[in-house]
């Protein structure tokens, strides 16, 4: 016979403090708690320290639950274990227990006990990092789940960033630094002081770029996304980021794949570059054969004297940064660089932009 159980595990961070250093009305909202999620109490232990904490234990017919609370801190850590199939009477539990303790913020981990061990469910978001590290966000509500046509597409809400979309769970912009971002693609084709009157940006479904760039009152801005979901989800789930970019009379939204727009007649006077600079994922070309064709095209898709500006990568990317130094002379000129700390990243990022040869 394979064991077989679910695991909750929680934290509840800033509760109200009434409980937390109170066996007896700890122990009642417990008891309440088990018996209207459909869960079956046997008996109720615990313990009260001093100067505070409580711990109480709950034997249920389905296994246990356990709470140990720091009132100082207003933090409860709670268990709650079950071999009853399903976790809707855990889920319920756990609702109730927040309802009574009322903390500001909740983490919880799901794991599937028996042979394997497996982590089902974690309430943070990890954003992996090819540099040596990865980040994790904690998730306070996920507003959109969903795989497009082209790739897995998040929105969360978190307590320091607001709402944040991620896709292929890779961070592309949050609504509390998002200016950081949209500044430094925008801003150095200003202070250049060159035409600015039409200007593609590729990439930039999120919008927050184009709102940045209709700004500054261009004649016409476009912006050309292959995913028309993640537009969607934009308008819908981070107005705060894109504001009406999308339904602005001077943008023209074009819904494609940015190196075949480009494969066309155009003349801007500047392209802001708002893709990946890692396409190993969408494409089935080599990263060197791909970079060098897009810039080949944005070089020809501007006017004399055109500008482009780019993320480029993170400041730990050193393999990439070497990549677009070799590459990006080739093409344009008067290259500049600029490194822009992007709190919600975690790190420095590094932007470029240039004159078209």
């Amino acid at each position: 016979m394979k064991p077989l159980g679910k695991q909750l595990v929680a934290e509840f961070i800033y509760c109200s403090t009434a409980l937390l250093n109170d066996r007896s009305a700890l122990e009642h909202a417990l008891e309440q708690g088990i018996r209207e999620s459909g869960l079956t109490l046997v008996s109720i232990t615990g313990k009260q320290f001093y100067p505070g904490g409580v711990t109480s234990i709950a034997l249920i017919s389905e296994s246990h639950v356990a709470i140990h609370t720091y009132p100082e801190a207003g933090h409860a850590s709670i268990d709650i274990f079950t071999c009853a199939n399903g976790s809707k009477n855990v889920t319920k539990l756990l609702q109730s227990l927040k309802s009574k303790l009322q903390p500001k913020t909740v983490r919880v981990m799901e794991v599937n006990r028996g042979n394997p061990l497996s982590l089902t469910h974690k309430n943070w978001m990890t954003s992996f990092s090819g540099t040596g590290f990865e980040v994790k966000y904690y998730i306070d509500k996920v507003l959109l789940s969903k795989q497009t046509a082209y790739q897995q597409l998040d929105i969360i809400t978190n307590k320091n960033f607001g709402r944040m979309m991620f896709l292929d769970k890779d961070l592309q912009i949050s609504e509390r630094d998002a200016h950081h971002y949209n500044n430094a693609m925008v801003t150095p084709l200003i202070e250049r002081q060159n035409a600015f009157s039409s200007v593609a940006i590729l990439g930039g479904g999120d919008g927050g770029v184009l709102r940045e760039t209709l700004r500054h009152k261009p004649e016409k801005a476009y912006l050309i996304e292959i995913d028309e979901e993640v537009i969607l989800a934009a308008k819908e789930y981070m107005p705060g980021v894109c504001g009406k970019a999308f339904d602005s009379r001077k943008a023209s939204i074009v819904l494609g794949d940015a190196n075949e727009f480009l494969a066309q007649k155009h003349d801007f006077d500047a392209i802001i570059y708002d893709l990946t600079m890692h396409p190993e994922s969408i494409t089935d070309m080599e990263r060197m054969d791909f970079l060098k064709q897009i810039f080949s095209r944005i070089r020809k898709s501007l006017k004399s004297g055109g500008m482009v500006s780019m993320q480029c990568c993170s400041e730990f990317d050193m393999e990439t940064q070497t990549l677009l130094k070799k590459l990006l002379p080739r093409y344009f000129r008067h290259i500049v660089y600029k490194t822009v700390f992007i709190p919600s990243f975690c790190e420095n990022w590094v932007f470029a932009s240039a004159e078209v040869r």
